[in-house]
């Protein structure tokens, strides 16, 4: 009589899913520390081991998550881009006409205004990305990509604006809006405060004139 070799058991994943679970915590935490490091101290003087002890991790560890500063610095760039992304798809899903664009954009403008205002950490991400090609190169892919889907938006809302005209307008727009953020935080605080409503009107004057055509040279 021929024993059966007892059925191996198939693998549940649950040691694999933990060790997952515990690797996105770890990581979570290495880039809340640095991000508080960063708003407390600016990016430029935050150090690895600094870090480590914020997120309390030993050294070794960090480095198996992040190769350098660098990496680390890409990660908060990234999640800061979903963050905003998500505010724009979250704020544009109703709008169903060119005025309710124009003033859902200069909603919009305004929480990303008053982000800059008051977190120190969004400006010490931007004092990052103007000193890193691969950083400038990323904010201008995502500005690429956010502005496709403002354009996929507004598309239907300005028949009269050509295809390069409505596009070029939505690519000025996200990053001007981020630039014009970013001065008014360099500026005296009086004069800085003024810049928010003029851009505003600035998006207002932009759209409309896509609604009604650009006058032809």
């Amino acid at each position: 009589m021929t024993k059966r070799k007892p059925a191996k058991r198939k693998p549940t994943g649950r040691r694999r899913n933990a060790r997952q679970e515990r690797s996105r915590e770890t990581v979570k935490r290495i880039l809340d520390a640095a991000a508080s490091l960063m708003a407390e101290k600016g990016a430029d003087a935050v150090t690895m081991s600094e870090i480590a002890k914020r997120a309390d991790v030993v050294i070794g560890a960090l480095y198996r998550y992040f190769a350098d500063k660098r990496a680390i610095n890409r990660a908060i760039l990234l999640d800061h881009f979903e963050q905003v992304d998500s505010m724009l798809r979250e704020t544009t899903q109703s709008v169903s006409t060119a005025e309710s664009l124009v003033s859902t954009m200069q909603s919009v403008y305004e929480l990303y205004f008053e982000l800059h205002q008051r977190d120190p950490l969004y400006r010490n991400i931007w004092s990052l990305v103007q000193t890193d090609a691969e950083l400038q190169a990323l904010d201008i892919e995502d500005t690429l990509k956010n502005a496709n889907y403002l354009y996929g938006v507004a598309r239907p809302l300005f028949a009269k604006a050509t295809d390069d005209e409505l596009m070029a307008s939505c690519v000025f727009l996200l990053h001007f809006a981020a630039s014009s953020s970013r001065l008014a935080v360099a500026l005296p605080p009086k004069l800085g405060k003024q810049i928010r409503p003029i851009f505003q009107q600035m998006i207002a004057d932009m759209y409309f004139n896509q609604k009604d055509g650009y006058p032809k040279k």
